[in-house]
């Protein structure tokens, strides 16, 4: 949730220091509230009073644009609800070593033990338990466990805890169907893991048979190290996360049902190097059928996502999966909260307040520096406590006592910390401070880049926690598959201001290579901190807030189509070149600036070297090519069209148009296919999606004929 407040004092970005003029007299609360972007009260909502022929100047529900409301259909019950005819305390479990340690068994009451192997042992179960099976064979070998129809559940204990193995493998066999069901409350003691199945070594799940979990109450399957999946068909329901691997999460195959009803579908939270050289946190899919359906993010990867092969992966969030369920925070009595600022000139402490014969102020310690994209963030650690119900943020100078009432530089209203968050992210925006809840290892809900350079929340009504499709917090890559989204937040989304454990500088970057990805978010298709790189595969993102949004954006290949509210494509880069179409086809149907470059550098905003690009704004409040000081051409088939009484004259800041560009004015109707020829020979055409009395825009030629 991010709120934007007046900090009573004037602040640049690029300045270290606040302005003595604008402060209050000491003791006064400098923050009132100026804009809540949740509220619809601001003018960020990317609508324009001067509009075009179309009317409100809206981009309006394309014939293939899915529908707004429209939620994910539910799957098979059995996979979803434990049934109410188990019988308790039975045991009708049938134990086979097929290979390796006899004997390495026994049960005590109802837990099933397995110690003491001294090779590689397989295990075969088939049976009912109502128990727990608990793996604890040594670091030194194998342990494979085949389901050959298992019922397994337990009210009491994890169904399956592995406390050691090498490597621990759970096989369903083939034409057999495995239930494991954790009917526990919530678990809440931090000492007891709360995982229907839970491992602290690598695992494989796998088989041609089926698996299903369901956690009533807790968490999926979750592994301390790698997890990974091949072949089997598995369906995971739970409260929290569906599949969590510390280190890693992949999946080279199978059928994958995973429901997150408060949480994320897949996850990993580790950014660390292994003792092996290997780099943790990347949640892997090169195969296999997935459908995630998160009340959280879809898949959230402490480090990168790689998507390739033959994915088909499927992912709704939020409203858009019908078995969300309403997120609770639940804070634990220990551990630390940060604040986050991009200037280290300052210090910081809490007020932790009830009432004022019931508070505690704890003084916030420098802790480290994060760089990330073309920023730099400071983050100081301050003890976290429990039992108050609002906070107050004191910023001091070097000058003044930290932990001070009386003498301070300036503090925030009352407010309640989001326990959902652990960092209080505090950002300058012009004249300017705003703060919302994110988290120190990733970055979660905050407000997104757009229009003139400024920041913008295009969906303001996200929840307070992240709930985009695919997230990573270094960088996202898709070379191939199917992807389909249908998020509340971003659809695509990659961090550059994370704190990495690997210390280093995260990237944000997002490349798209091949695949097909169909995409619908109620904020951005594909956004990207660092740079975004699309050089093949078909993109569609048939609604959004805005289409492609990055630092810079660089299409070289592929077929992109873009329906927005707001831009088309957006680069928040304020130097150099921020927009560049080199290859590809490229169309835009916006209602906010088709391409939108803030870059300030002279004629570098976008480059049009080839390629087909075909842009269509609808608002009279923008245009279809926006750039702070002009664009260049060098190549390409390049159509733009605006309302005529719109800001026409940002689409032809190009310096040499009189050369490269032919301009027109034209009343188009909806249906009507508007044809671009040159010398008689037809280059481009458009089918019109709207009507509109348009300026119409041709780079390629000066003698282009419009019809």
């Amino acid at each position: 949730m991010k709120k934007t407040f007046i900090f009573m004092l004037c602040i640049c970005l690029c300045m270290t220091f606040f302005f003595s003029s604008c402060l209050q007299n000491a003791g006064e609360s400098f923050i009132s509230v100026i804009r809540d972007s949740e509220s619809g009260e601001t003018d960020d909502s990317g609508e324009n009073e001067n509009q075009g022929q179309s009317g409100s100047g809206d981009v309006g529900q394309s014939a293939d644009q899915e529908s707004d409301e429209e939620t994910a259909q539910k799957v098979d019950e059995e996979k979803t609800d434990i049934p109410e005819e188990l019988q308790e305390s039975v045991n009708t479990l049938v134990v086979t070593v097929s290979e390796g340690t006899e004997n390495c068994y026994a049960f005590d009451g109802k837990t099933l033990n397995f110690t003491n192997i001294t090779e590689k042992t397989v295990v075969s179960l088939s049976g009912e338990l109502d128990g727990q099976i608990c793996i604890d064979v040594g670091e030194d070998f194998k342990f494979e466990l085949e389901l050959c129809g298992v019922t397994l559940f337990s009210s009491d204990e994890n169904p399956i805890e592995i406390v050691s193995a090498d490597k621990v493998t759970i096989t369903a066999k083939k034409d057999t169907r495995n239930y494991i069901y954790d009917k526990r409350p919530a678990v809440t003691d931090i000492d007891v893991h709360a995982s229907a199945v839970y491992a602290a070594c690598d695992l494989d799940i796998g088989g041609k048979g089926e698996l299903t979990v369901i956690s009533e109450n807790n968490n999926g399957i979750h592994t301390k190290d790698d997890l990974e999946i091949k072949n089997v068909t598995l369906s995971v329901t739970c409260i929290d996360n569906a599949l969590k691997g510390n280190d890693s999460v992949t999946v080279t195959g199978g059928i994958l049902t995973l429901i997150a009803k408060g949480g994320d579908g897949i996850k990993t939270s580790n950014s660390d190097i292994s003792s092996k050289g290997n780099q943790r946190g990347t949640v892997t899919l090169s195969g296999g059928t997935l459908n995630i359906y998160a009340a959280c993010d879809g898949i959230d990867a402490a480090y990168d996502v790689d998507i390739s092969g033959d994915t088909m992966l499927s992912v709704y969030t939020d409203k858009y999966s019908p078995y969300s369920e309403e997120v609770t925070a639940s804070e634990s009595e220990s551990g630390s909260r940060y604040i986050r600022f991009t200037s280290k000139n300052y210090n910081y402490a809490v007020l932790y307040y009830n009432s004022d014969t019931d508070k505690q102020m704890v003084s916030a310690v420098y802790s480290k520096s994060v760089s990330g994209g073309f920023q730099t963030y400071y983050y100081y650690e301050v003890e976290k406590l429990t039992g108050y119900q609002y906070v107050q943020i004191f910023v001091y100078n070097s000058t003044q006592t930290v932990g001070s009432e009386s003498d301070y530089l300036t503090k925030t209203d009352n407010i309640t910390w989001n326990t959902a968050y652990d960092t209080f992210a505090i950002e300058a925006r012009g004249g300017y401070l705003s703060y919302n809840f994110t988290n120190y290892s990733s970055s979660v809900q905050g407000g997104g880049m757009g229009g003139m350079g400024g920041m913008q929340d295009g969906n303001t009504d996200k929840s307070e926690y992240s709930t985009k499709g695919i997230k990573a917090d270094n960088e996202i890559r898709i070379s191939g598959g199917n992807v389909t989204v249908k998020s509340y937040d971003d659809a695509i989304h990659a961090n550059s201001d994370t704190a990495l454990e690997n210390e280093q500088t995260p990237l944000g970057n997002v490349t798209i290579s091949g695949g097909t990805l169909s995409l619908f978010s109620k904020d951005d298709g594909v956004h990207a901190d660092g740079a975004l790189l699309v050089s093949g595969g078909q993109i569609t993102v048939s609604g959004c807030y805005e289409g492609l949004e990055g630092t810079t954006v660089t299409v070289t290949g592929g077929d992109i189509s873009v329906t927005s509210t707001d831009d088309g494509i957006n680069a928040t880069a304020t130097s150099g070149v921020g927009i560049t179409f080199a290859g590809g086809t490229v169309y835009i149907y916006a209602g906010g600036d088709g391409v939108d470059a803030n870059s300030k550098t002279s004629y570098k905003g976008i480059s049009f070297e080839g390629g087909t690009v075909t842009v269509i704004s609808t608002s009279g409040g923008n245009s279809s090519i926006d750039t702070e000081q002009g664009y260049t051409y060098t190549g390409g088939v390049v159509l733009a069209i605006c309302p005529s009484n719109g800001m026409g004259s940002e689409s032809t800041k190009c310096q040499n148009f009189s050369s490269i560009g032919t301009k027109t004015t034209k009343s188009l109707s909806k249906g009507q296919t508007l044809t671009v020829k040159v010398g008689g020979v037809t280059k481009t055409s458009v089918e019109m999606p709207t009507s509109l009395s348009a300026l119409v825009i041709f780079l390629g030629a000066s003698n282009a004929t419009f019809s």
